[in-house]
């Protein structure tokens, strides 16, 4: 599954308050793309509104991880 795709199956999912399947959505995603900030953050928020704060802050970690080596890399 393309990343565009799952992020946007994946929103719509938590709008509708379907957490679970959202999250296995981006689970099967981030298979493909293991270290894909967007995916990353995702899953980490929907963790937060399942009431998994220990779940989510490391996937929060490597999402923001990620965002400043890419800044660093670009230079920002």
């Amino acid at each position: 599954m393309k990343v565009r795709s799952a992020i946007e199956i994946a929103d719509r999912l938590v709008g509708w308050k379907m957490l679970d399947d959202a999250s296995d959505v981006l689970q099967r995603c981030l298979v493909q793309h293991p270290a894909h900030p967007q995916l990353l953050q995702r899953l980490g928020r929907i963790r937060l509104a399942q009431g998994r704060p220990q779940e989510a802050a490391p996937l929060l970690e490597q999402a923001l991880a990620h965002h400043r080596m890419m800044a660093e890399t670009r230079g920002d």
